[in-house]
């Protein structure tokens, strides 16, 4: 219902219409100005940041000058405050390793101590306050619990900081069960912060997520900084698409963004140039790998891509093109042929099919060397077709002749070329049609036919004739 109709009936005729005028271009404008402000300023999505510490007993191991799991509190403590007034952040908070002892192995030892909320700094504190370290590292298992933790809603970004001092001490695969909730878009690609365990752990840990190795108290401030900064970031990336010259001016072409690890498309533009002619910025979240797909004839692939700050992060790809045209020397008797006739274009290195042209269509391609093949009868072959940049390739096709073939009765039968000295099978008649209309390359020709009523072979008929460029052979059967 309009907003005008409640009260439509205390208006007049042509005050209504006027009133509904200005509604309407009201309307107009506030949705243009909607479109365009939503393209310069998008809202922040809602971002869930859920911290998952190791509360296991080696975190009661001195770092420093205090102990490993005082030094994390501090930090989770610190980012806490400062990102509790943020606004669209939610932040939680789970632990594991901290309620059995470590000689009772407990594999489930993992507890939601603060839910997902928006300004809850304090509760995040509070809880740090009473955690003890004590048991092993059921770290898979804590991962497991922690897809809990996301309200099952598409919105948002749900992301997990997970700090330890230690690899899997139980039977989970964390790195499986990580990989398994990216797949299925519970969670963003996780950030993992060793705490000063060295090398032996970038392995066992970097395929949970992006792997920070803080060797140091000061260092692990110092990746929070990092961790957080990534997550908060605006930024995006620009995708410079090369000219032969290796200037960013290619544009005009889609572009999609996949995740790695969900394996979806997470993101489709359309690439452009600014006013000031260079690539603009697309806004992606940085935090996920991607594949890059330029969907150029053929695309061009760029995977993976990990996009790293300062933002908006740049990629440059050669992508130098050029254009063609397939065209005919001249025309047919019958212009309803042109329309019919087909050419495929090839990559020569692996002889996939790029793209299927019509006559007189200009299409743009990447620069380099190709195999045209245009689906006249007989077939015509370019086999060493390249493509220059910024300029417009054009083949010549010779214009077929057209056989007009009149039948007085039904015949059962074939076309023949002659290929040099050898005679090639190029079509079979339509049995049960009374003529035929067929577009050929000039050159000479043989028909081979008996009447389909025949059950004799000697009843075979052969019928030489000449195709012309551009003119029509009758043939009566």
């Amino acid at each position: 219902m309009s907003f005008l109709s409640a009260n439509h009936r205390r208006v007049p005729n042509k005050a209504l219409l006027l009133l509904r005028s200005i509604a309407v271009g009201l309307l107009l404008v506030h949705t243009a100005t909607n479109v365009e402000l939503f393209a310069q300023l998008p809202s922040p999505p809602l971002t869930r940041i859920l911290f998952v510490l190791d509360a296991s007993s080696s975190m009661n191991e001195l770092w420093g000058n205090h102990t490993r799991l005082a030094e994390a509190k501090k930090v989770i403590s610190h980012f806490a405050d400062s990102l509790t007034n943020q606004p669209n952040i939610h932040l939680g908070l789970r632990v594991y390793g901290h309620q059995y002892a470590s000689h009772e192995n407990n594999c489930t030892d993992t507890k939601l101590e603060v839910p997902l909320a928006a300004r809850n700094g304090a509760s995040i504190k509070a809880a740090l306050n009473r955690i003890r370290p004590l048991g092993i590292t059921p770290i898979g298992y804590a991962l497991q619990q922690a897809a809990n933790d996301f309200p099952a809603l598409p919105a948002g970004r749900n992301i997990i900081i997970l700090l330890t001092d230690g690899l899997e001490s139980c039977e989970a695969d964390p790195c499986a069960v990580s990989l398994e909730l990216q797949r299925k878009g519970i969670i963003l690609r996780p950030f993992v912060i060793g705490l000063g365990i060295g090398e032996r752990a970038e392995a066992a840990l970097s395929c949970i997520g992006v792997y920070f190795e803080a060797s140091t108290p000061q260092a692990l401030r110092a990746v929070m900084h990092t961790v957080t900064e990534r997550i908060l970031a605006s930024g995006g990336l620009q995708v410079n698409l090369l000219d032969a010259s290796g200037k960013p001016t290619e544009t005009d072409v889609p572009l999609s963004l996949t995740d790695l690890n969900s394996e979806k498309i997470k993101y489709f533009y359309y690439h452009t140039l600014t006013n000031r002619g260079v690539p603009d910025t697309l806004p992606v979240d940085v935090i996920p790998q991607y594949a890059l797909t330029v969907h150029t004839k053929p695309p061009l692939y760029r995977s993976p891509l990990q996009l790293e700050a300062p933002f908006p992060d740049t990629v440059n790809i050669p992508a130098a093109q050029g254009l063609l045209r397939v065209e005919l020397a001249g025309k047919t008797v019958n212009q309803n042929l042109n329309n019919k006739i087909k050419a495929l274009l090839w990559a020569r290195k692996d002889s996939v099919l790029i793209d299927v042209l019509s006559l007189g269509e200009t299409q743009r391609y990447l620069c380099g060397s190709y195999r045209l093949e245009v689906l006249t009868l007989p077939r015509l072959q370019y086999d060493s077709l390249v493509i220059t940049p910024a300029t417009t390739t054009v083949v010549t096709v010779p214009a077929p002749g057209i056989l007009s073939l009149s039948k007085s009765y039904l015949v059962t039968g074939s076309l023949f070329y002659l290929q040099g000295s050898q005679w090639i099978k190029l079509y079979s008649l339509n049995e049960n049609l009374n003529s035929e209309l067929i577009g050929l390359q000039a050159g000479s020709y043989a028909l081979v036919y008996r009447p389909k009523a025949s059950r004799r072979s000697r009843d075979s008929k052969v019928v030489p004739f000449t195709i012309k460029s551009g003119a029509t052979t009758s043939l009566r059967l």
